[in-house]
């Protein structure tokens, strides 16, 4: 069995999340993608939420979810600088 490079499964992760972002913005809600500060922050928002579970399977609900819980961390003030 071969080791799997971290870095690698990290890139792959993070772009099924920006895939996820940019579609959420141009597709669904049909709006201007906000600063990319804020999909960094959610990305690592997603990840840290992934780490609390103990999984890193993603399915569009979950993102979605964690979509919505992200903005309300965002409203409490939690992400601004």
């Amino acid at each position: 069995m071969s080791a799997i490079d971290p870095d690698e499964w990290r890139g792959e992760f993070d772009t099924e999340i920006e895939d996820w972002w940019a579609q959420l913005w141009a597709l669904r809600i049909s709006a201007v993608q906000p600063m990319s500060l804020t999909r960094e922050r959610f990305i690592l928002f997603v990840h840290s939420r992934c780490a609390e579970v103990g999984s890193r399977r993603l399915e569009d609900t979950d993102l979605s979810n964690l979509f919505s819980d992200f903005l309300d961390k965002l409203s409490e003030g939690e992400y601004n600088d």
